[in-house]
């Protein structure tokens, strides 16, 4: 396996403990090809110890560490946990198993709000941070206006086949490959074209659009 599609190995510390204690570990993993990443979490060395508990640091794992890794970067993880790292770990790590994310398409990432504003839908937020990254923040209130709920239903039942897997679309596809999406990263878009395991024309601006389809029609 190339070294580009080695899983990332996170560390989650026990009680008491920090990532950094595991540094003599460390060399022998980055000599076989293997990025480390820390998996530290809330309570330890809390700032505010009466509102510390196991359920946010597992929520501050998974959204903070698993989630980008998984879906922004596009990798696979190891997670080393020990004594009550496991406890947040397990917990962090729910339904993200490779088998589970296959069937449901993915867990959803931070900036999917499930069932919200109720039961069944999904909001999406902060719009300006994931979808409006590259505009000016001055008509933010106008396009939060011009987004709605979602059914979450609608992103976990079975899509049919689509059409640009036929082979009659053979030299007439092409993908926009949008470079600094927070929603979904170049990276992800990568295995994305991979995955569909047929030919595109990758295009990085949205202006080509009109020198692709021109081609699509001259063929």
């Amino acid at each position: 396996m190339s070294l580009s599609k080695l899983p990332v190995t996170i560390i989650v510390p026990g009680a008491f403990g920090t990532p950094q204690g595991f540094e003599k570990l460390l060399p022998y993993l980055t000599k076989a090809g293997y990025a480390t990443y820390p998996g530290s979490y809330p309570s330890c060395n809390s700032s505010d110890p009466a509102k510390a508990s196991a359920p946010q640091d597992i929520a501050f794992l998974r959204d903070t560490v698993l989630l980008p890794h998984l879906y922004e970067h596009g990798k696979d993880v190891v997670i080393i946990a020990h004594s009550y790292g496991g406890v947040v770990a397990g917990g962090a790590t729910k339904g993200l198993a490779k088998e589970n994310r296959r069937a449901q398409g993915g867990a959803y990432p931070p900036f999917i709000k499930v069932d919200k504003p109720s039961q069944g839908l999904a909001a999406i937020g902060p719009a300006m941070e994931v979808l409006y990254n590259d505009c000016d923040s001055a008509p933010e209130p106008e396009l939060d206006k011009l987004l709605q709920p979602h059914a979450l239903r609608a992103f976990e039942t079975p899509a049919t086949a689509p059409a640009w897997a036929e082979s009659a679309f053979d030299g007439r596809r092409a993908y926009v490959r949008t470079l600094d999406d927070c929603l979904n990263p170049s990276s992800l878009q990568d295995l994305w074209l991979e995955k569909s395991k047929v030919e595109w024309e990758p295009q990085a601006l949205a202006e080509q659009i009109i020198k692709f389809t021109d081609g699509f029609i001259a063929k």
